[in-house]
């Protein structure tokens, strides 16, 4: 019984995603729109252009601002949490400005970062840095306040630095938190990399998507969607597996 139910678990994600698929494909014949094109003239497009044209000429430059502004991100989110949450004074000299900044959607500082930047890669990856930064920042902030004190005051008594004692104590008990905003940030980063792409680019996902919408290519606009699920999924699936395996000895904590 416990086999079955396991196989069953397994099947039933791929039987939905299966139905899915293959309504699309009914809608989009009996449909008389030009809106919803059938699933295999998707396909077709999707074969056509992203695995050999575009793959290189806008996938791959999208991947490398993705991975740039997530990493600026998080290291910035990482260091500046751990600094407000290990320390009361900095905390408190940094919680007004941090919390009005937070609050602040990502998207909005777009047209400031144009007029900073101009519409080259600084500006786009400044973009999805800021983006991925506060979601970080406050889950650092959040786990290195909940590290015990009592682990604090023993690493004290045996003459530990303020800095091995962030390094060697905090920082691991903040680990999981910051994990989950690492985690969180991702799906960020991979909005705010189209949405700067949409604006004055030369290349990328999002300027393939203006360039199909400005010649009325459908389907092209449909394999966007597709492309951006499979990289989207592909890199939270990877990030999982990662966490599962530095991770492991979280749930001791």
């Amino acid at each position: 019984m416990m086999v079955n139910n396991q196989i069953f678990v397994r099947i039933i994600p791929w039987v939905l995603l299966s139905t899915l698929l293959i309504s699309w494909e009914i809608a989009g014949r009996m449909s008389s729109s030009i809106y919803l094109p059938p699933l295999s003239e998707v396909l077709i497009t999707l074969r056509e252009d992203w695995i050999f044209e575009h793959f290189k000429s806008d996938f791959l430059p999208s991947l490398e601002r993705f991975t740039f502004g997530y990493l600026i991100g998080a290291i910035l989110g990482i260091l500046t949490g751990m600094a407000i949450g290990s320390s009361q004074r900095v905390a408190q000299y940094t919680s007004s400005s941090m919390e009005f900044m937070r609050t602040m959607p990502a998207v909005a500082i777009l047209p400031i970062v144009v007029l900073l930047f101009g519409l080259g890669e600084v500006m786009r990856i400044s973009v999805i840095a800021f983006g991925v930064l506060f979601p970080v920042l406050v889950n650092t902030t959040i786990g290195a306040r909940s590290c015990r004190q009592e682990r604090i005051d023993v690493a004290r008594m045996y003459g530990m630095s303020r800095f091995a004692i962030i390094r060697r104590v905090i920082f691991p008990s903040a680990a999981p938190m910051i994990s989950a905003g690492l985690r969180i940030g991702l799906p960020i980063a991979l909005i705010m990399m189209v949405v700067s792409e949409l604006i004055g680019g030369q290349n990328g996902i999002g300027f393939y998507l203006t360039q199909a919408q400005s010649v009325f290519d459908i389907a092209g606009m449909f394999t966007v969607l597709i492309v951006l699920g499979i990289l989207g999924n592909g890199i939270n699936t990877a990030y999982a597996r990662l966490e599962r395996r530095q991770l492991h000895w979280a749930s001791d904590l």
